[in-house]
């Protein structure tokens, strides 16, 4: 027998002992262990896995010092609650769920598991710090003064904040909720749902998201980046730039100031518009309803653009370049209408019900229709 016919069967033979250690039972009495010892127990670990699992709930108060005036979270992985109140300090519950070889290293792991609260300045800092073996999964619950700022870098689980003064996202993942508060909210997001609703300012930056946004009382600045947004009742003025996205904004008699829209591809629809409206598209399907006259400014390209005028007094100047204007036989014959090909030019004009505020329209390559205020209802 050669060398390293000997050294093959000698490899097998340590082998098959390491898997026969590793895979029997443990002895009851506690006696003496093979001679690999704590190698053998390792892989004994790394073959059955974490069996075992655990629950722990913690519950703290921490004081605020004088002058702290901001929470800054930098929790990544955990789900997060956040509750603004008429209090002075701040109650945390910590929920914990770990896995564990056992019993035993589970009930460890999990009261490792550590809400670390720091101070620095005029913010208190939250972490929550995880141990290394295992598993965790936690879900941390604050209770705040409704008068503090909240801030966060990064959350990747389920988040919801509510009543609290202002607040800042530097990147939000996943399902987020945000209600009830009266300052800015300034929030990136990517991926999941975004509910946003009786809140001040609002600047928001999402991909991929689906969002609800409701009750802005003020400025309302959006960048979207595919995803579906639906909007109601935004008070201030609104300026919105879309990538492949589709946006729904109703109920915009409440807005008194001017829109400023910029849409490339997807889908644009106002309903309700009361106030001056300036819109940009590029192949985007783009729907407009006027609930009063005023000033509007439609440019597009490659996608219709539909427009339900306003009952009220209006000037129309439309113009379509390889694309055909479609009006009511009551609004064709009121205005001035330059019929032609639709591989060329057609153009509407003229004062409707004794003139007002124009109503501008440019679109090529693409239809312009026109529907009258009833049959928009009706439909």
């Amino acid at each position: 027998m050669g060398k390293r016919e000997l050294l093959l069967i000698v490899g097998f033979a340590l082998l098959a002992t390491v898997v026969y250690v590793a895979t029997a039972p443990e002895q009851a009495d506690g006696g003496a262990r093979f001679a690999f010892g704590k190698l053998v127990d390792n892989i004994r670990r790394e073959v059955r896995g974490n069996q075992a699992s655990t629950e722990m709930t913690t519950t703290e108060s921490h004081a605020l010092p004088a002058g702290v005036s901001e929470i800054r979270m930098n929790v990544r992985t955990a789900q997060i609650i956040i509750l603004g109140e008429d209090r002075a300090d701040v109650a945390s519950e910590l929920f914990v769920w770990s896995n564990g070889y056992d019993d035993a290293q589970a009930k460890t792991l999990a009261a490792e598991t550590k809400l670390k609260v720091e101070h620095a300045g005029p913010a208190m800092l939250v972490t929550i710090a995880y141990p290394d073996p295992g598993q965790q999964r936690a879900r941390l619950t604050l209770r705040v003064p409704s008068s503090i700022r909240v801030q966060f870098v990064e959350t990747t689980g389920r988040l919801e904040v509510s009543n609290v003064a202002s607040l800042q996202h530097d990147m939000a993942r996943g399902e987020a909720t945000f209600r009830k508060i009266p300052g800015r909210v300034n929030i990136t997001h990517r991926g999941g749902k975004l509910t946003v609703e009786d809140v001040g300012p609002v600047r928001l930056n999402t991909r991929g998201s689906d969002v609800e946004l409701a009750r802005v009382k003020g400025e309302t600045v959006l960048q979207v980046q595919s995803g579906d947004i639906r909007g109601v009742e935004l008070i201030g003025p609104v300026e919105v730039e879309t990538l492949s996205a589709d946006v729904v904004l109703e109920r915009l008699d409440k807005t008194r100031d001017a829109l400023r829209i910029v849409a490339n591809g997807g889908k644009l629809v106002l309903r309700g518009l009361r106030t001056e409206a300036r819109i940009e598209g590029r192949d985007a399907e783009i729907s407009v309803t006027l609930d009063q006259a005023a000033p509007l400014s439609i440019f597009n390209s490659n996608e219709r653009i539909e427009i339900v005028p306003p009952p009220s007094g209006y000037t129309l100047d439309a113009v379509a370049s390889n694309g055909e204007i479609v009006l009511p036989d009551d609004l064709k014959n009121a205005i001035e209408f330059k019929d032609a090909p639709a591989e060329h030019e057609q153009r509407a004009s003229g004062k409707v019900n004794g003139g007002g505020p124009v109503i501008t329209v440019r679109n090529s390559r693409a239809d312009i229709r026109l529907s009258l205020p009833a049959a928009a209802e009706n439909r």
